[in-house]
């Protein structure tokens, strides 16, 4: 493995891209189009995004340098210590933390609210706490990592429209809908977090990691995150028939009704078929590589939930 590519895999460059568009489509296909005087411009997004994915990027590291021991009863690729001097991912851990809590701290005090760069910090501890202690923990890594997804999405809003505002109903509903985007990203990945503890148990065990997957057993775990998942199917149908109701009506077409025609109910169809896939795939799953499969179906769900970001808004607005 040469060493741009164990770089690349360090950072996690795939899972920051995800990030990355996500807070992009976000700004500029919902905020910008729909919030009259968003507080963020383009100078003010570069510097939260250097902040927020700096951060990350940092936190993956980190989290790599911690679980050196564990990765390799997991037999899985060693990237610190075997291609990249723990020392350099060290310093390289510092650097990013640096750049993004300045970055971060700067917004804040151009902002003129100080008080906000403290959710940055609260990033950082969270994921140096979470790599070194709660990883391995019954539930409470699986909780925090999903909290802190979620609230990489719906901190943008506090940013973006609720600093400084009198909230009026347009802005409301754009909360709304970001606020339903970071509640669906926190289930999933609380659900691929236990999937890969259950990827992970039996390397786990010889760490004595304390996760559900241990814990309970694979057979009540999977009931769990089989719960987790027909709680979300339960939920988009709830928005399905929201969507439905509003395709047979005449109400006035404006964002109230954001996301609800024809293509759009199709697409959240096509969501519902793929949880289908996936509890059969949970229920039956029982190798290593099976409960693989299942994380990367629900990185899937992810990135099609992502995307349908710019599709409602391209369908409303035409």
């Amino acid at each position: 493995m040469s060493k741009v590519i164990a770089w690349i895999k360090l950072i996690r460059f795939q899972n920051l891209t995800i990030i990355i568009l996500t807070q992009i489509l976000i700004k500029f296909c919902l905020i910008n189009i729909f919030i009259d005087n968003y507080i963020l411009d383009d100078y003010y997004f570069l510097l939260y995004l250097i902040a927020l994915i700096f951060i990350v990027a940092g936190g993956y590291i980190i989290n790599d340098i911690f679980d050196v021991k564990t990765d390799i009863v997991n037999k899985k690729k060693i990237i610190v210590d075997k291609v990249i001097n723990k020392s350099i991912a060290l310093k390289t851990y510092y650097l990013l933390n640096i750049i993004g809590l300045t970055s971060g701290f700067y917004l804040s005090y151009l902002l003129k609210e100080i008080m906000f760069s403290f959710i940055f910090l609260f990033f950082v501890v969270s994921l140096f706490k979470y790599s070194k202690k709660y990883k391995k923990s019954f539930i409470i890594g699986n909780l925090l990592v999903s909290f802190l997804t979620a609230l990489s999405i719906i901190n943008i809003t506090i940013f973006d429209i609720i600093i400084n505002r009198t909230l009026k109903n347009g802005d409301i509903m754009i909360i709304k809908i970001i606020l339903a985007y970071s509640i669906f990203s926190f289930i999933i990945t609380l659900i691929r977090e236990i999937i890969k503890d259950l990827e992970d148990k039996e390397g786990d065990l010889k760490i004595n990691a304390q996760t559900l997957a241990i814990k309970l057993g694979v057979g009540i775990t999977k009931r769990i995150t089989l719960v987790l998942v027909v709680l979300t199917m339960l939920g988009i149908i709830y928005f399905q028939y929201f969507q439905y109701s509003i395709i047979n009506s005449i109400f006035e077409y404006d964002i109230l009704i954001w996301g609800c025609n024809n293509i759009s109910f199709a697409y959240v169809s096509l969501i519902q078929i793929i949880f289908l896939l996936l509890c059969w795939k949970i229920k039956s799953a029982y190798k290593k590589e099976n409960f693989y499969f299942i994380s990367q179906i629900l990185k899937l769900i992810m990135i099609l939930g992502i995307l349908s970001i710019p599709l409602f808004t391209f369908l409303h607005i035409n």
